[in-house]
């Protein structure tokens, strides 16, 4: 068995991305506010609606809450909202 499949979370990165789709919950007010005044946003979705998303979302897994921003190319996972709004400017919103 490849240590890989042994090796016990180390809290360096965060749950696979199925993972955290399965165990997805809604951001609060105050977390979805500080996404949208922060401009983590998606302009426009494919159902026509042209209202600004946030592009930032949460799931909890055993326990702990993880803050997501992904494309179809690429997601980061960090532990904090504002984290999370820092790895959407920086680099998810370049793999558009």
């Amino acid at each position: 068995m490849s240590w890989y499949k042994t090796a016990k979370y180390d809290g360096r990165k965060g749950p696979k991305f199925k993972t955290l789709e399965k165990n997805k919950k809604p951001l609060t007010d105050e977390e979805r506010k500080e996404v949208m005044d922060a401009d983590a946003v998606w302009h426009g979705n494919f159902d026509g609606d042209i209202k600004p998303t946030p592009a930032v979302w949460k799931a909890e897994v055993n326990g702990k809450m993880w803050f997501v921003t992904n494309t179809h190319r690429a997601y980061n996972v960090m532990p904090t909202l504002k984290g999370a709004i820092r790895q959407y400017h920086d680099f998810i919103k370049g793999t558009a």
